[in-house]
Formats: structure tokens, sequence, C-alpha cells
């Protein structure tokens, strides 16, 4: 079956999904109580078919997940040269770089306070925090582009599975 990676994405958190109600079920349903002459009441748990359900499932979630991973080391992300899984690491990159200007355009050239003590004591920045700020713009804008190449390229590129 032939799918773009968003659509193997998708397939990915239903199949999880479906495992975890499968799990859910198993926990519920595994065990059964009851008082001492009562009649028990049995579910219709059978432990070979759960096992083969989960079994099965886990297997369709490695192909779909191998096949994502190929393509994520070969397919290449328009505008930037690089793979879908490159682009990624690079994603992560930016916001993490994105995270830090943030917080540098946050402060003010030149503050002061009164120590508990009541000395005056002053913080300056060893930048321009302007600068920062102007960066963060530009990194913003960067890493909106990102982002759309890579749902671009998701959208795009076909697995087979």
């Amino acid at each position: 079956m032939k799918m773009c990676n968003s659509e193997a994405m998708k397939a990915i958190k239903e199949l999880e999904e479906k495992k975890k109600n499968v799990i859910f079920n198993e926990n519920y349903r595994s065990r059964i109580s009851y008082k001492e002459g009562e009649k028990k009441v049995l579910t219709n748990y059978d432990y070979t078919e759960t096992r083969n359900a989960i079994s099965e499932i886990d297997g369709r979630i490695r192909a779909i997940k191998h096949a994502l991973a190929v393509c994520n080391c070969t397919a290449v992300v328009d505008d930037f040269g690089v793979t879908i899984g490159e682009a990624l690491v690079y994603l992560a990159q930016l916001n993490a770089e994105y995270k830090q200007l943030s917080a540098l355009g946050n402060y003010n050239k030149l503050s002061r306070r009164i120590t508990a003590n009541g000395v005056l004591e002053y913080t300056e920045c060893l930048y321009d925090p302007e600068e920062a700020t102007r960066d963060l713009e530009a990194l913003h804008a960067k890493i909106c582009k990102l982002q759309v190449a890579i749902d671009r390229a998701n959208l795009t590129n076909y697995i087979e599975v």
C-alpha cells in the first residue's frame, strides 16, 4: 500500500491507539472476581488472541516506521537541500536557539536594584537586547519556512508499506 508520509504518521497514531485499547481491554477483562459459592461470570478475554492482536499491530507499526525512516533519510526538503531527517534535527536546533534568543531579548540593557543590605547593584547586558529581538524575528521566519517545507515534503513523498 502506498501512502504519503503524513498519512503514514496518522496511521501509526491510529495503530498505537488501537494497541492501547487492546491493552486496556486486556487489563480490564483478563481477571474476574467472585465470591465463594457464586457462579463465575466469564468475559470474552482470550490470552492467545490478545497476544496475536498486539503482535500484529506492532508488526504494522514497525513496517510503517521503517519505511518512514528510510524516506526521512533519502527524501530532500525543497529550498533547504537537506533530507527530512536532517531538517527535523535542524528544526529542533532552531527552536532551541529561538528559546534562548527569546530569553536574551527580554532583558534590559542596564538594570539596577537595591540588595538586601541596601547596596545599589547594576546589571548590564554585554550584548544589545534589541539585536537579540531582531534576530528572534528573523529566526521565527526561518523556522516557519522550514516547517512548511517539511510539511510539504511529508505530503509529497510517498512510501510503500
